[in-house]
C-alpha cells in the first residue's frame, strides 16, 4: 500500500520535468554534441590512416561543431574550414572526367589573357567517412540520452 499522497507523488513529478528542461536539458545536448565530434574524429583516423589534420592541406583539420539550435536540439556539422577535407573524405578528388582544360580565356574587361598551366593533383576514391561517421553517431547518441535520462529517473522515482 503507497504512503505517497496523490499530491506528493505530483510534486516528485513536476520536480522530474523540470529536471529535464533548462540547464539539464542543454547538458545531455552538449554530452550528446561532445560524443558526436569524438565518433566523427575516430571515423576519420580510422579511414585516413590516423591523420586527422589532412596533412598537405594549409590550415585544413577534419574538425566538426554542433550548435545548439533549440533546447535539446543541437545541429552537427563540420567546422567552416573543415567542409573541404570532409567532402574529399567522403566522395574522393577530381571525380569529373579528365584534367581541366587549359588555354587562353576572356577576363572580366574583355581581353584575352594566358592561362597558368593548373597543377594537377590526380584523383582519389572516395572513403565514406562522413557516411560511416553518421551511421556510428546514429548508433550511441540515442544511448547516452537514454542513461542520461534514467539517471533523472532514478533521483525522482526511487
Amino acid at each position: 500500500m503507497p504512503t505517497e499522497s496523490l499530491d506528493g507523488f505530483g510534486r516528485r513529478l513536476n520536480n522530474f520535468v523540470k529536471e529535464l528542461e533548462g540547464e539539464r536539458l542543454k547538458m545531455i545536448a552538449d554530452k550528446a554534441g561532445m560524443q558526436a565530434k569524438k565518433i566523427a574524429t575516430e571515423a576519420a583516423k580510422a579511414d585516413l590512416g590516423g591523420d586527422d589534420k589532412f596533412s598537405g592541406w594549409s590550415g585544413s583539420n577534419l574538425l566538426t561543431r554542433y550548435d545548439h539550435v533549440e533546447p535539446g536540439v543541437i545541429s552537427f556539422h563540420p567546422s567552416k574550414r573543415s567542409a573541404g577535407p570532409w567532402t574529399v573524405a567522403e566522395f574522393g578528388r577530381n571525380q569529373a572526367a579528365g584534367p581541366r582544360m587549359v588555354g587562353p580565356r576572356l577576363t572580366k574587361t574583355g581581353r584575352v589573357s594566358k592561362t597558368k598551366q593548373r597543377r594537377y593533383n590526380g584523383r582519389t576514391e572516395g572513403k565514406g567517412t562522413a557516411s560511416t561517421a553518421l551511421s556510428e553517431i546514429e548508433k550511441q547518441i540515442p544511448r547516452t540520452v537514454d542513461r542520461e535520462v534514467v539517471k533523472a529517473i532514478r533521483k525522482f522515482f526511487d
